[in-house]
């Protein structure tokens, strides 16, 4: 439910948080939270124009925590990149659904606002730390199931495709890239 951008702002928040204000340049933080370069920055800017990040420039600059990571919970960051919205009326516009959500997306919004609550239950210390309180990733041991009921539809037969060989298109377009680069 988080979007690409919201986990690697929460990635460089946790990983400044954990630098305990030492200034930390863009390469720093990208390569130890593994978020492309240029992604960094931009994320870092978004971060900075919200005050949670500051930004020197310069031979010694850098970037810093310009918040309290034990009052920043996980929920303000991603607010800062993507905020979570609420389904509030139905998204395909039914008339039949005007008066209340179908129960599709009352479901959805109830997962919603569990994320919400559990991101705005959680500080950047606190998961720093491993405070105890909500987690949003289980120990390697416990496994996570989900059911569902099962639908009452018949199976549909899926027909095998016929293949056809990628490999040599996909070489013949790196190969046509890699031309461009090089121009």
């Amino acid at each position: 439910m988080l979007s690409t951008t919201a986990e690697y702002a929460l990635r460089i928040m946790i990983h400044l948080a954990e630098a305990n204000g030492e200034q930390l340049t863009s390469e720093e933080i990208s390569i130890a939270t593994k978020v492309p370069g240029d992604y960094t920055v931009k994320v870092l800017q978004w971060l900075g124009k919200e005050g949670l990040v500051l930004g020197h420039r310069g031979r010694r600059g850098g970037f810093r925590l310009d918040c309290n990571p034990k009052k920043i919970t996980l929920l303000d960051v991603v607010n800062v990149i993507d905020p979570l919205e609420r389904i509030s009326q139905c998204p395909l516009g039914r008339e039949a659904h005007n008066s209340a959500l179908c129960p599709l997306h009352k479901r959805i919004d109830e997962v919603i606002a569990m994320l919400q609550d559990t991101l705005g239950g959680m500080t950047l210390t606190s998961v720093i730390d491993g405070t105890p309180g909500p987690t949003l990733c289980p120990p390697e041991d416990v496994a996570i199931t989900v059911s569902a009921k099962r639908s009452k539809l018949p199976k549909r037969k899926v027909q095998a495709k016929k293949t056809t060989s990628r490999k040599k298109t996909t070489s013949r377009k790196k190969t046509k890239m890699n031309t461009v680069r090089t121009r």
